[in-house]
């Protein structure tokens, strides 16, 4: 991110409320929220959350969510349309939770009744109008269950410092409603920066995993790293305590710091340009979160989870042109990390799109090169004049952002079906970009997906965000039918058995696994799913191949079909696995 002031003076028109204002933070802990973080008090039971385990980005129907509507988004045009194309794309039942400035509640409430969505399922939460909030729902912290509880409650936990306007004061604003509550964990992350896959793995941003470990070997910060313990062991650990101790954590970014200077000097043909492309680019990462370039589609037809990982050069061959700074190797890069751990990789266009602002003289812009702020700016204007400016040659700032069609919102359920909300991004000046909304859309149906086009999203991307940015998931309810579910009964048989569990052991952690991933009851669970005898020969088959093989699904089409479908109750999946051979253990 440029530095601030040199780069406010140098685009001053910049659209306000970024997703990245004040990102990364300053360094720094002292009189920070909650300073007296009492670790001892605290860590063995993670903040207040024995068995923390976030809400998927993609399993499951969307229950319910979060959503922020400031003032300055109600009162544009451009940003209210395409907040009520996403409350208008969400079906009827789905549960609300909206804050808002006091002034606005009459507006915000008509967008949801004129959407057809009953007052019932929607809880205004209203600011006062002097809090600056923004609309980036997502970001302010990650949304968690508790396991060890069979309550309903949805909890935001916040990272250790989150300076962007007022939004670190919407998890506690919201506290209490919709049966929500709020905490905070002694690490560094942000919800976007986040993405959470099945039962078994979620994604961390490594710009954020780095900065956690930044923050646990402060000297003056909030925790004390065990002695024999080394700083990124401890961020791993954590991590599971306080955000999620069931799934794998795995950091997308970049093995070494990307390389992109903050400011570049160019002269095409006889115009000459001040480049600023590093807007929005991270450390490790080529844009600042991992909801910007990457997406959780669920398991496929060979049972390999896919993901969407988006490519500028594709965009590029799809609009015409060439784009210098879009990073496209980096992108490689992770496409390439993801592929060798076993995921099913698609790749997708992505915009890096330029922005012509103000023009000033080189005399002008050695000044501010000059500044005590304005090194960053020397090797530019170097370039600059190497490349013939002279002090009185006209300079145009050219800024730079990403359209990201991958930063959507991702419905995968056996009951609700396979659902995209997809933003849109070719209209008015942008008219070219429809081509590549419609490619996205034909993507996504070539995927298995019912697309659901939202409205025009240009003016997020401007500010370095689209729609998964505006909201937050509180909940998902994964039903029996989805991959998701049978991929956690059939883990829960495998540990059962390594662990020489008895039949009802591993039948209680079956259904202690469904709820996990499903928001039910575990007793509910035990009720439904009773041990019997019965289920199909095939079905029969099938399991077995599958537990031998430590649910690597290599060449077993049919077999991750025949899961998906959900072939019979848990009872009757645990009962097979211990009548199918006399001792019990399928491991040869």
């Amino acid at each position: 991110m440029s530095t601030s002031r040199l780069y406010n003076l140098l685009v001053p028109d910049a659209p306000l409320h970024r997703r990245t204002d004040v990102d990364p933070p300053a360094p720094g802990l002292k009189g920070l929220k909650r300073a007296a973080f009492n670790l001892d008090a605290k860590v063995a039971a993670g903040p207040g959350i024995a068995e923390p385990f976030l809400v998927s980005s993609y399993a499951g129907r969307i229950d319910a969510v979060l959503l922020a509507f400031p003032s300055y988004g109600v009162e544009k045009a451009s940003l209210s349309a395409a907040y009520r194309s996403l409350i208008e794309a969400l079906r009827a039942g789905t549960k609300f939770v909206v804050v808002h400035h006091e002034s606005d509640a009459n507006v915000v409430a008509t967008w949801f009744a004129h959407a057809g969505h009953v007052a019932a399922d929607v809880s205004l939460v209203p600011m006062s109008d002097y809090v600056r909030f923004t609309d980036w729902a997502e970001d302010g912290y990650v949304a968690i269950r508790d396991l060890a509880n069979s309550d309903s409650m949805t909890y935001l936990v916040e990272p250790w410092r989150f300076p962007r306007a007022g939004d670190a004061l919407i998890a506690d604003t919201v506290e209490g409603v919709a049966s929500i509550g709020a905490s905070q964990a002694p690490l560094v992350f942000q919800g976007g920066n986040c993405l959470i896959g099945d039962s078994s793995f979620w994604f961390l941003g490594k710009d954020y995993f780095a900065d956690s470990v930044e923050l646990v070997s402060d000297e003056n910060g909030p925790v004390t790293i065990p002695a024999g313990v080394s700083a990124e062991t401890f961020v791993i650990d954590m991590f599971a305590r306080f955000v999620d101790g069931k799934r794998t954590l795995l950091t997308i970014g970049t093995a070494k710091p990307i390389a992109l200077r903050e400011y570049y000097g160019v002269r095409e043909q006889q115009k000459y340009l001040l480049d600023i492309p590093a807007s929005g680019v991270g450390t490790f990462q080529p844009i600042f979160h991992i909801d910007m370039f990457v997406t959780l589609v669920g398991h496929g037809p060979d049972g390999r989870f896919q993901v969407l990982v988006g490519d500028p050069r594709l965009a590029d061959q799809a609009l015409g042109v060439h784009t210098p700074y879009s990073l496209a190797d980096v992108y490689d890069e992770i496409a390439k990390q993801l592929t060798l751990l076993g995921f099913d990789v698609h790749r997708n266009p992505l915009v890096h799109q330029p922005t012509l602002g103000r023009d000033y003289t080189l005399k002008q812009l050695r000044e501010f090169a000059n500044a005590s702020d304005g090194a960053p700016l020397l090797p530019a204007v170097k370039e600059l004049a190497v490349a013939g400016a002279t002090d009185a040659t006209t300079v145009t700032v050219r800024t730079w952002h990403h359209i990201t069609w991958n930063n959507c919102l991702v419905e995968n359920d056996g009951a609700a079906g396979r659902h995209v909300y997809l933003p849109t991004f070719g209209h008015g000046s942008h008219a070219n970009l429809s081509a590549i909304d419609n490619d996205m859309a034909a993507r996504w149906q070539q995927l298995g997906f019912t697309v659901h086009a939202l409205g025009d999203f240009n003016d997020f991307a401007t500010r370095q965000g689209v729609v998964h940015c505006i909201k937050k998931y509180l909940g998902r309810t994964v039903s029996d039918g989805s991959g998701v579910l049978f991929a956690a009964k059939a883990k829960a048989i495998e540990e059962g058995l390594s662990a020489h569990l008895s039949r009802e052991q591993v039948f209680a952690g079956c259904c202690q696994a469904i709820a996990s991933v499903s928001n039910a009851n575990p007793s509910r669970i035990r009720e439904h799913h009773k041990l019997s005898t019965f289920v199909p020969l095939a079905a029969k088959a099938n399991l077995v191949i599958a537990v031998r093989q430590r649910f690597s699904f290599v060449d077993t089409t049919a077999l991750f079909n025949a899961f998906y479908d959900d072939v019979g109750k848990v009872g009757e999946l645990v009962d097979f696995v211990f009548d199918s051979q006399p001792d019990g253990n399928l491991y040869v």
